[in-house]
């Protein structure tokens, strides 16, 4: 459950409120409405669905007497009585003020847009939504109401990102009274929540929905630790077919495979939520998409036994979908684009590149063997789709379940996903001595035959380190916090072996089937675990006198803590990873917290992509973005950017987006979109003299007329790639980190309309 009921009820795009924040908000719901207003709201309902009310005054009538935002905590400029001051200029030229705006006693503000249009945010919509998000981001605002009276949209603008709520007056009544979707707008528009609690404060709802962004570092610790178990999951289903075609292959080259197919699995799942693939369509959803694939595989898993374990179809099926997706098919009945990329191009066998051979071993293995039972696919699924939230309950936390949103998938995620996926390394147990994995600390892996030489010292030594690493995590957190902030990475070196995950929030890996080789090994590591239980202190010695029963429920106990500290059991020749030897700090490597990167690079680009405003004789960088104006495209287009250590792409992806609002914004400022529409994109942008005739794009054209409908989102689609293409650059040392950052920009860029 979200915490607030009827959230689930709205319409959302993007992250505006997390678990925990929508949590925190039930402390603001309100008492039910008098008889007398649920009475008067479904009758101006009913007028207003009978096309027969006043929207503006509908408007004044739900947000003063339902949502209770009236002059008694501040005071409505409604119409013409906004003042000139809240008007701020469009990309068009157009001045853009609110409709209403509510200005509070102690500096709060609700600004209300109303549009004419029939549906918000999409057709002739998506203008209005456009405007406000200008709007928003001329200004230090970030939170505005849009509507057309039907429709009411809570928008969030951030720097280079926005979310929305969306509230449907047709469904505010349900057989007569009135429904959950009307109890969540009085809660979340109501003066507590807009009003800060003093002057210069943030209000609480801004204040929730900005926790929220930061509050996602837990969740995408989880989230990416949980990838890195679906790539594992992944190597050890085609263990046997890696061994005997890439025996000559760097692992970490197996490990850059893997990690490519997983992170096909990733994009197609995004795909299907943006309506990139055709998820509706039957065909596609029943002999292809990853969500009706999942959805089969849970349903035969709900039956109980072992079924998933005794079939082999569902990996033939997802390697089926990437042909799919990289060549297309123009049948009638599955139209689908055939999108290409470096991500699903195919491996080859015989290729002199580790990475190519591996990538063919993934995804022909299967073809002429059993691997990767329906049950491990279903596993790989989990891990991708579903991950767990830190909830507080009072002075405690506790973790619950939630499904992945890829409708909101961006850079940030492939952040999560490097961070997830970058100290890792693969290996193989070595011949003749297994590899036990113990859950403690973070989970050492460790060969046996190592564990059962220590001597009562070793092993009390290791057990107190391991302790202390344990009890650490909170100093761990705080430095984290640190590093959000101040993007410097103060982690000290880990022991080499350290092995995957942490102990809290994670279910145990299930293990491979090994017969009784792997139990004799788990016997042989259960043993050496309860000597280690009784020389470490785990387990308390009876006191008094021993008598049997005392004996036998000493033993029990102790039998309990050896299974439990035997996280894992790895046999000779499989593969497992385990965190490298060395450190983050050590090999220069940092990732660059959005929250860090965004204002660096707007602050570094828009004196090289925008003209500065002056004031009194002098240029003035600390005008508002209003007040600049933009360069001509070519002159932006010209720009170099270089990340020298891309990492997994923050810097670039904030450069990309910010390039192209400038793009945007100076097509319209410097009128380049007037004259004939069917003029050769090259032209438009000034690019014809500078760019040798091989290389013109001349067939790309304006998507269509300016006035229409879906032109800036179309258009901004093309200028993005171009952006990409002429203006971004990034160099890392690790070829893991490239990858990420290359499919980063590669989703920034994905459009239906346009191949990958």
């Amino acid at each position: 459950m979200s915490g607030l009921t009827g959230w689930d009820r709205l319409k959302h795009e993007g992250l505006l409120l997390d678990a925990q924040r929508l949590r925190e908000v039930t402390a603001f719901e309100r008492e039910p409405l008098s008889p007398y207003y649920q009475r008067e709201l479904r009758r101006q309902v009913g007028l207003l669905l009978d096309s027969s009310a006043d929207v503006s005054r509908f408007v004044t009538f739900v947000i003063t007497e339902i949502c209770g935002v009236d002059e008694a905590y501040g005071r409505w400029h409604r119409g013409p009585q906004v003042p000139t001051e809240w008007g701020r200029p469009a990309i068009t030229g157009e001045v853009v003020k609110p409709r209403h705006l509510w200005l509070g006693e102690k500096g709060g503000v609700l600004p209300v847009f109303i549009d004419g249009g029939k549906r918000v945010g999409i057709g002739r919509g998506k203008k209005a939504v456009s405007q406000v998000l200008q709007w928003l981001r001329a200004g230090d605002e970030q939170l505005a109401l849009l509507t057309n009276g039907r429709q009411w949209r809570l928008i969030f603008a951030g720097l280079d990102f926005e979310a929305w709520c969306e509230w449907d007056v047709d469904l505010w009544l349900e057989e007569g009274e009135l429904s959950s979707q009307v109890d969540v707008l009085r809660t979340l528009i109501q003066v507590a929540l807009w009003q800060p609690q003093e002057k210069g404060a943030t209000p609480g709802l801004l204040q929730a929905v900005l926790d929220s962004r930061k509050g996602q570092a837990e969740l995408s610790k989880v989230l990416g630790e949980r990838v890195r178990e679906a790539v594992e999951i992944l190597v050890q289903g085609h263990s046997e077919a890696l061994r005997e075609s890439c025996g000559d292959v760097d692992p970490a080259e197996i490990y850059r495979a893997a990690v490519r197919l997983v992170m096909r699995l990733v994009v197609a799942l995004f795909a299907e939520s943006r309506e990139l693939l055709p998820a509706d369509n039957q065909v596609y959803h029943d002999a292809y998409g990853v969500k009706g694939l999942l959805e089969e595989l849970e349903k035969v898993a709900a039956r109980g036994g072992n079924r998933l374990a005794r079939s082999w179809s569902a990996w033939p099926r997802l390697l089926s979908l990437f042909r799919l997706i990289y060549h297309g098919t123009h049948h009638p009945e599955l139209p689908v684009t055939a999108y290409g990329g470096e991500l699903f191009a195919p491996g080859d066998p015989d290729s002199a590149e580790g990475l190519s051979r591996a990538v063919a071993v993934f995804e022909r293995a299967s073809l002429d063997r059993e691997t990767m039972a329906d049950r491990e696919v279903h596993r790989v699924l989990d891990r991708i789709t579903r991950t767990k939230a830190k909830i507080r309950q009072g002075r405690s936390s506790t973790w619950v379940p939630m499904a992945v949103d890829f409708t909101d998938l961006s850079s940030e995620y492939i952040g999560i996903l490097y961070e997830g996926l970058l100290e890792f390394e693969l290996r193989t147990a070595p011949p003749g001595d297994p590899v036990i994995f113990l859950a403690v600390g973070n989970q050492p892996a460790l060969p046996l035959s190592r564990l059962e030489a220590m001597d009562d010292k070793a092993i009390k030594n290791l057990l107190e380190k391991l302790k202390d690493k344990s009890k650490s995590e909170d100093a761990a957190a705080e430095e984290e916090e640190l590093e959000e902030e101040t993007g410097v990475d103060e982690a000290g070196e880990e022991d080499e072996g350290v092995g995957v995950g942490d102990d809290e929030g994670h279910e145990d890996q299930e293990e491979p089937e090994g017969g009784d080789e792997r139990h004799t090994t788990r016997t042989r590591a259960e043993q050496w675990a309860r000597r280690a239980a009784m020389v470490g202190g785990l387990v308390r010695k009876p006191r008094g006198k021993l008598t049997p029963e005392k004996r036998l429920a000493h033993e029990e106990v102790l039998g309990r803590k050896a299974k439990q500290l035997v996280a894992r059991v790895v046999l000779p020749g499989e593969w497992y990873l385990v965190r490298w030897g060395g450190t983050r700090k050590g090999s220069g490597t940092f990732y660059t917290r959005p929250g860090l990167a965004i204002p660096t690079v707007q602050r570094t680009l828009r004196p090289l992509a925008w003209d500065t405003p002056v004031r009194g004789g002098n240029p003035d960088r600390d005008a508002p973005p209003s007040r600049w104006t933009p360069k001509r495209p070519e002159e932006i287009l010209s720009l170099k950017v270089l990340d020298p250590a891309c990492g997994s792409g923050t810097f670039p992806v904030a450069a990309l987006r910010f390039l192209t609002d400038a793009m945007y914004a100076s097509l319209h400022y410097h009128d380049r979109l007037s004259g004939d529409v069917g003029r050769p994109l090259d032209e438009i942008l000034g690019l014809v003299e500078s760019v040798p005739e091989e290389r013109r794009l001349g067939a790309v054209t304006l998507p269509c007329r300016p006035e229409d409908d879906g032109f800036e989102e179309q258009t901004r689609a093309l200028l993005r790639r171009y952006v990409v293409e002429r203006c971004i650059y990034g160099v890392d040392l690790d070829p893991l980190a490239v990858e990420l950052c290359r499919l980063a920009l590669w989703i920034e860029t994905m459009d239906e309309r346009l191949p990958f």
